[in-house]
């Protein structure tokens, strides 16, 4: 009896092939979404001169797949609940492929927001099901590495975009870049449609709460789960603000200080690369050393090397200037896929993609806002070295935030936390 409860652990502990398999294609899907979300910065200058777009028509055009995102976190869950999982992934890849095909067709500013908004719709409707999805299957020790493989392929997504414009440059421009890429969105759909097979246990449309309705906002704000719905929002935001405004703000600043423009335009990959480092071994470490102590100490040396980058961002020689930036990239972005593994363990089954939809879409807000607040700082005179070490202010929130998830809220039970 005993040795039959070992084997069945270690069963339960193994990644099958279906398992396999379904990581493999939610991790193709992220791979798109940051192949999808990337692509438009390499493709802008042949897009401007073709469309003939100013810099002021360019800025809400980057900004609208982010927009759409936001709204398919929140609508995308809600029919998930009453469908299934299976069914919102295969409509969101199939929808982000037609989109993404569709943006080729536009002749002005206002058709290429437009398509791009939808796009982002559809993207942002399979990321939480995808996410929740991975959480549910995977082995309890392998949740973390699981769970980071979606990252890893969202990073090499965003990686490749620059090496796909760069290969239509000379063969059909954007407008055939945008097409291919589309095509390869609905190829994967249909192999989705083909092998992607989610077991009843994780569907999301199981479960007895989610048959009472309450698999809503109003459910991950119950009592039960409202301060851990609070913290991972100000977590989110605190990351998102980080991530997101680096790779924005990041060359600017450097170019601000008097920093050569080849440098400032590596440092994002630079950055970028450190991220794609840390994204495996950063679920290998959950799954050894548990969630919250991994998290905590990435993201405490975070807020040093932020505060640290933004004192030498002028005197420091440019090689350890960069060594310093990819360390930035390890620890950030791993840091920030891996509190993805905390947020798909802070629910149950039923509220899992609702209250993964909803984290995201609220952490979008310091995307919006941040980036408008370093444009006035800078007006203002604050010096890019000043407003670079100003990142360790979210990043200690999101250190606060992980604190009180530790300590002060119960997760739904299968993550260690343990500190």
């Amino acid at each position: 009896m005993v040795a039959t409860r070992v084997l069945q652990s270690e069963a339960a502990d193994s990644l099958s092939k279906p398992v396999i398999v379904l990581i493999a294609i939610c991790s193709l899907i992220y791979l798109l979404d940051g192949l999808i979300h990337s692509i438009l910065g390499p493709l802008a200058p042949e897009m401007a001169r073709s469309l003939t777009l100013s810099n002021a028509q360019l800025g809400p055009i980057f900004s609208a797949n982010l927009a759409g995102q936001c709204v398919g976190l929140v609508i995308f869950p809600a029919l998930a609940n009453r469908f299934g999982h299976r069914g919102v992934v295969l409509l969101a890849v199939a929808g982000f492929g037609l989109g993404q095909c569709a943006s080729a067709l536009s002749v002005g500013a206002a058709d290429l927001f437009g398509w791009r908004f939808i796009t982002g719709v559809f993207l942002g409707g399979c990321l939480p099901s995808c996410l929740a999805v991975v959480s549910g299957v995977a082995p309890r020790k392998r949740r973390g590495l699981a769970i980071m493989l979606l990252f890893t392929g969202y990073g090499l997504g965003a990686t490749i975009a620059g090496l796909i414009a760069a290969a239509f440059a000379d063969a059909g421009g954007w407008r055939a870049a945008m097409v291919v890429v589309g095509i390869v969105c609905i190829v994967t759909a249909l192999a989705a449609w083909m092998t992607l097979e989610i077991p009843d246990r994780v569907s999301a449309t199981d479960g007895g709460e989610s048959a009472e309705g309450n698999a809503t906002v109003f459910g991950i704000l119950a009592r039960r789960y409202l301060l851990s719905t609070t913290m991972l929002w100000l977590l989110f935001v605190a990351m998102l603000t980080i991530s997101y405004c680096l790779n924005s703000w990041l060359p600017t600043l450097l170019v601000e200080v008097g920093r050569d423009r080849t440098l400032a335009a590596i440092s994002v990959s630079i950055f970028s690369f450190g991220g794609i480092v840390a994204a495996l071994g950063v679920g290998l470490l959950i799954d050894r050393f548990g969630a919250m102590q991994t998290l905590i100490t990435f993201v405490a040396l975070s807020t040093a090397l932020l505060f640290v980058v933004g004192r030498v961002l002028q005197s420091a020689s440019a090689e350890m200037l960069l060594a310093l930036l990819g360390a930035c990239g390890f620890f950030v972005l791993g840091a920030y896929g891996g509190v993805n593994v905390v947020l798909a363990d802070s629910y149950p089954d039923h509220l899992r993609a609702t209250g993964i939809g909803w984290a995201k879409s609220v952490g979008r807000i310091g995307t919006v806002i941040a980036p408008i607040l370093i444009g006035f700082g800078l007006s203002a005179g604050a010096t890019g070295a000043t407003i670079m070490s100003w990142f360790a202010l979210p990043a200690s929130l999101a250190v606060l935030s992980l604190i009180v998830l530790a300590f002060g809220t119960r997760p739904h039970g299968r993550l260690q936390t343990t500190l």
